[in-house]
């Protein structure tokens, strides 16, 4: 198959399908001036808020904030990846993409670390298999029921005993230390030159995107004196904690299938499972769920049983997960645990068709806190008060309005309070927190929107960026990165820019730029307004650090410190007429 990074078949695909006759297959839309709206089919939506561009090819959701192009549309609306949207597209648009493509794709800026890390997982790999120095790995897998299918499924390593068996072996193979240090598998050395291991003595869990790159590494500890129990690789150009799942590109498919998800924490539980058959699992990395992890399951199924540990760390990480969910708009369900028991050891204990008994009988989340509230309520553990204040706040999260109507009729019930009462506390808590079935949009400083917006409908005028110290000027993060693609990397055409970016944030802000643009119809005018934007972020930039300055001048008046004083007022003074200089170019 083709590289779904190719551009020129992405625009063959977008050139022979009609955004507006896919999006009409999914929710009405009408004509209205130059493009479309219709209700928005991604939030509960009673006022039509979503906008299609024909022209542009692309949709947004001015309520909701949800956007992109026709390919976002499809794998939003059916839970799809994108090379596995690419592929249903394309045969709908009649698009042969076995085909290789005429133009070279532009070499990814990542490729040099995706290849440096399966380097070393190879590496890893082969001492854990072929080495006397794996036997301690091997001893350890065997110990714990990890199947030797399963470890050769997940590339299990081992790193060896010794401060720089990995860098000696990067050096011999002539990759840079550098770019390894990037990717965290080696460290630098303090005060001296040179680089010692990241992972010693170490079973290495290999972790891997959805697409099977390696992306990081786990470390576990074997022996037990060393600590900590885990070292992880730090985060990297490739590597983000908040939107990794471990086992995700091997478990994908299995969850699709199944049409449900089971979430539990750590590689071993994770391998113990998908050892045992139970493969439709993913585990989070270290940290807790977010809402970009929710993201990715929502591709998959919008079913999702989260795994109590019974211990107390465990309850506190899977109700901070089931939260997240609930505020995402799923339903989880929940598994506790025996006490003392965690996934690994309660199904190498009770085998297979127990723990598929767990997660059968598993419990809707919002029923399981109503009954331990109540159940706390009546051993005296939780005031009334406490305990009606608690369900409601969770009973706020919770989108699905039937499922709001069953539980506060039964919490009703259970506890002689008229259901109204209940429904005006979670009217009156929803008003405060400004929660709805559409979650409020992001706000940004118009300026930086403004230029984002401009850059994007001219991208060649990005280049008037690169003379000004713009990065400095910008504050958003996910403009800075939308800006630094266009400037650095260049874009023939913008909705092609929404492939070079896997979260939603980043669709949603080019789609809203692309269809609120303001009608400016040459470079000439945009250079001027692009000019315009970079002087109000610089006097933005200045006014920042004068209130700063008085600030820190009127704390060293209060100490009576004259010279830092005098030092701050020179500050001062060149900074204001640094100021009076861009209001100068302003007027």
């Amino acid at each position: 198959m083709g590289k779904f990074n190719n551009e020129a078949l992405v625009k063959e695909i977008k050139g022979r399908l009609s955004i507006i006759n896919l999006v009409e297959s999914y929710t009405s839309v009408k004509k209205t001036g130059k493009g479309y709206v219709g209700l928005c089919p991604f939030h509960d939506d009673s006022n039509p808020s979503m906008h299609v561009d024909e022209e542009k090819g692309l949709f947004h959701c001015f309520s909701c904030g949800a956007g992109g192009d026709i390919f976002g549309f499809y794998m939003r609306y059916n839970n799809l990846s994108f090379p596995e949207a690419f592929s249903e597209l394309a045969k709908k648009a009649d698009v042969n993409i076995e085909r290789q493509p005429e133009s070279v794709p532009r070499k990814s800026q990542n490729s040099v670390l995706y290849k440096i890390n399966a380097v070393a997982s190879k590496y890893y790999r082969k001492i854990l298999i072929d080495s006397s120095k794996g036997k301690l790995g091997r001893d350890y897998i065997q110990m714990r029921n990890i199947s030797a299918e399963t470890s050769q499924e997940f590339s299990l390593g081992f790193a060896p005993e010794g401060w720089d068996s990995l860098v000696k072996f990067l050096t011999k193979n002539k990759v840079p230390l550098s770019i390894a240090e990037k990717v965290g598998l080696i460290v630098k050395r303090n005060n001296t030159d040179g680089y010692y291991d990241r992972f010693r003595n170490r079973l290495i869990f290999p972790i891997q995107n959805i697409e099977g790159k390696v992306i990081g590494f786990g470390g576990r500890k074997i022996k037990e004196e060393d600590q900590p129990k885990y070292i992880n690789s730090p985060e990297s150009d490739i590597y983000k904690k908040r939107k990794s799942f471990y086992g995700i590109d091997k478990s994908k498919d299995h969850i699709r299938r199944e049409g449900r998800a089971v979430l539990v924490e750590g590689y071993t539980d994770f391998l113990s499972l998908y050892s045992f058959g139970i493969k439709n699992t993913v585990a989070t990395l270290g940290t807790s769920l977010t809402r970009e992890h929710v993201s990715i399951l929502r591709r998959y199924t919008e079913n999702v049983v989260v795994i109590f540990d019974s211990d107390e760390s465990g309850k506190k990480a899977a109700m901070r997960s089931l939260d997240v969910l609930l505020e995402e708009g799923l339903l989880p369900h929940v598994a506790p645990l025996p006490p003392g028991k965690d996934p690994d050891s309660y199904i190498t204990e009770m085998g297979k068709e127990k723990f598929d008994e767990l997660i059968e009988n598993s419990t809707s989340w919002v029923e399981f806190f109503i009954d331990i509230s109540i159940d706390q309520y009546r051993k005296g553990k939780l005031t009334l008060n406490t305990m009606v204040k608690d369900i409601i706040e969770l009973l706020e999260k919770v989108k699905d309005p039937v499922e709001t109507s069953l539980r506060i009729k039964r919490t009703a019930e259970m506890l002689g309070i008229q259901e109204n009462e209940i429904y005006s506390l979670i009217k009156r808590g929803r008003g405060r927190s400004k929660t709805g079935a559409a979650k409020p949009q992001r706000t940004y400083p118009s300026h930086e929107k403004l230029l984002l917006t401009l850059v994007l409908k001219f991208p060649d005028l990005g280049e008037q960026l690169t003379h000004e110290n713009w990065e400095d000027l910008i504050s958003t993060a996910e403009i800075k990165s939308i800006l630094q693609e266009i400037i650095v990397q260049g874009t023939s055409d913008p909705s092609s820019l929404l492939l070079r970016f896997d979260d939603k944030v980043a669709h949603e802000m080019i789609s809203e730029a692309l269809l609120s643009s303001p009608d400016i119809f040459n470079g000439q005018s945009a250079s001027k307004i692009i000019q315009g934007c970079l002087v109000k972020l610089k006097l933005s930039k200045l006014d920042e650090k004068l209130k700063f300055l008085r600030i820190e001048i009127d704390e060293a008046i209060k100490g009576k410190d004259a010279q830092l004083e005098k030092k701050l007022l020179i500050e001062y003074r060149d900074l204001t007429k640094q100021k009076q200089r861009e209001e100068g170019k302003a007027s």
